[in-house]
């Protein structure tokens, strides 16, 4: 259904995610000159950085997401949807108000987590807290894809994949940018991360969008489809 999203996507929608990624692009060239030299002096223009510049253009996709899916839902009443505005709601509040860091140097401070290998006892508490959310949402959308429609489930199997590919970028491009961070990689580690997180959920934004403008549209659903239907095809 990705595939289709791009195949299929209406002429808005491609220049959404154009847009998008170009704010993306821009926000890391910012980055790179904030870094490299003294035109932007201000932390707020490192993406890295909480509450800056860039993460604030992340809110409003995180925004976007759960106002679209809010959308689909109302039209076809595909319960798992709240579900996914719940995930994304849950990211968004853990960016804003860094629940992931509290929880890592709360665990260190509790466990006593040594700094090993290159990584602080922080960030090991970090990866617990990822590792503790995997355990908690995984049994949940198992249960949800089995008593899901067929276009449910394919819904659910894209945003899923989204999911993991943000996932990828916060958890393991963090824990490599730490690993780098005393190295001449740090800079470039940073971009992977950050930019990573950046370009997947402008991508996210823009399959969600899809699917909004095929509902609003005529295309489609409703909770008693029983056919899979490309969420990204038009007629």
């Amino acid at each position: 259904m990705i595939y289709d999203s791009f195949r299929h996507s209406s002429a808005a929608s491609r220049k959404l995610l154009a847009a998008l990624v170009g704010g993306d692009l821009l926000f890391m060239v910012l980055h790179w000159l904030h870094v490299h030299t003294g035109l932007l002096t201000s932390e707020l223009w490192s993406i890295g950085r909480d509450r800056g510049f860039g993460e604030m253009f992340q809110y409003l996709k995180y925004a976007g997401v759960m106002l679209a899916l809010a959308h689909v839902f109302r039209r076809t009443r595909l319960p798992v949807l709240l579900l996914w505005i719940g995930v994304f709601g849950f990211l968004l509040l853990d960016d804003s108000m860094r629940i992931h860091e509290r929880f890592g140097l709360g665990m260190m401070a509790w466990a006593h987590l040594p700094d090993f290998g290159g990584l602080r006892g922080r960030d090991f508490g970090e990866l617990i807290y990822a590792a503790i959310g995997a355990v908690i949402l995984t049994p949940v959308l198992v249960v949800t894809y089995i008593r899901s429609s067929p276009m449910a489930r394919a819904i659910s199997a894209d945003l899923l994949l989204l999911l993991i590919m943000l996932l990828i970028f916060a958890v393991g491009g963090d824990t490599i940018h730490r690993l780098l961070s005393s190295t001449a990689f740090d800079t470039l580690a940073g971009l992977v991360e950050d930019g990573g997180e950046m370009l997947v959920l402008s991508l996210t934004c823009f399959y969600v969008c899809t699917l909004y403008v095929y509902i609003s549209t005529g295309g489609a659903c409703t909770v008693h489809d029983t056919g899979v239907k490309g969420a990204g095809r038009r007629h």
